[in-house]
């Protein structure tokens, strides 16, 4: 997982790796990632829902998770999942 902009403050790196399990999913990822970085997955995460904060975007092998199936997107074993500001329109 690459961590990109203030983010790698919260993550405390800019790179996490991190096995990919069969059937695992963003969510499930976000997880597993959550024990070894709670202030990052705390940020990308609105508290009250679950769902990720808009202020945040996730891809999967450069693509938006929002055009695939969210946090339940699927993984494979080398995918690349980036977590990034979103980009704000102007």
């Amino acid at each position: 997982m690459l961590i990109q902009g203030d983010l790698q403050k919260k993550a405390g790196t800019k790179k996490i790796r991190t096995p990919i399990e069969d059937q695992e999913t963003i969510d499930t990822l976000l997880i597993k990632i959550s024990r070894r970085a709670p202030k990052l997955v705390e940020t990308i995460l609105d508290p009250r829902t679950g769902d990720l904060n808009e202020d945040f975007e996730v891809l999967l092998n450069g693509r938006s998770i929002q055009q695939l199936s969210g946090l339940h997107t699927r993984l494979k074993d080398e995918d690349e999942v980036t977590i990034t500001p979103a980009e704000t329109e102007e």
